[in-house]
């Protein structure tokens, strides 16, 4: 009889530990990792040139054909909950997304003879051109996104998704706009509290900053005027791991 009582309350035990970790349930995770960005073609627009001299209004456009970022490291945070199989969670990490020493391939429509990047550059209309620029040190910016979940509850290895939109946020120098987080992976608890996890990520934002600005001279005066901006889409892969604090 003393076996049977103990069976049955190590099965009432396991079915409770089971079905609590399936039901409501808070959650903050801390994550650090590496990321790789995927090449990108970016534009350079300004609505002024230079033409003999003289700042006119004009829509210049420069086309680069690829663009390569680096690699960096990656920190970050996530608050949620999970209701049963599904969650919902708020998701903040780092984006440090310099520019390599590179030559690059670029087009214009109309003839360029500035600095970019803090190095001369000629282009003419029509023209593909290879063109030479330093390392970029971008500053470190960070992407907050509002995270969609779902996940296989149970004892052992859990496994889970997400995605939701999100938004890169940096200083006055670079401009952000809203895009996109997917990514999933598996989390082991260690205790009813803790446990350890690893992901993928990968994060699409676009970004705008300023390349350089347009120099000549107007009614006489001799300076610089018009903002050359750079527009592009950040695409980064990043693989993390980290701690899951559960309440």
């Amino acid at each position: 009889m003393k076996t049977k009582r103990a069976v049955l309350a190590a099965a009432m035990t396991g079915g409770l530990a089971i079905s609590g970790e399936a039901g409501a349930q808070t959650f903050v995770d801390v994550f650090a990792g590496r990321s790789w960005p995927e090449r990108t073609a970016a534009t350079l627009t300004a609505n002024e040139a230079r033409i003999n001299g003289q700042i006119v209004p004009a829509d210049l456009r420069i086309a680069i054909e690829s663009l390569k970022p680096t690699r960096s490291d990656i920190y970050g945070a996530r608050v949620g909950h999970w209701f049963g199989p599904f969650g919902i969670a708020l998701d903040a990490a780092t984006l440090d997304p310099d520019v390599k020493r590179q030559t690059l391939r670029a087009t214009a429509n109309l003839r360029l003879d500035e600095q970019l990047f803090g190095e001369e550059v000629v282009i003419d209309p029509g023209e593909s051109v290879a063109v030479d620029i330093p390392r970029l040190t971008v500053p470190t910016t960070a992407t907050f996104a509002a995270l969609a979940m779902v996940r296989v509850p149970g004892g052992g290895v859990e496994p889970y998704a997400f995605a939701g939109p999100a938004y890169l946020v940096t200083d006055a120098d670079i401009g952000g706009n809203w895009g996109l987080r997917a990514g999933g992976g598996a989390k082991l608890m260690l205790t009813r509290w803790l446990g350890v996890f690893a992901e993928y990520r990968y994060t699409r934002v676009a970004a705008d900053a300023i390349a350089g600005r347009i120099g000549g001279e107007v009614a006489g005066n001799t300076g610089t005027t018009g903002d050359i901006r750079i527009d592009l889409n950040i695409r980064n892969h990043s693989a993390v791991g980290g701690l899951s604090f559960n309440f």
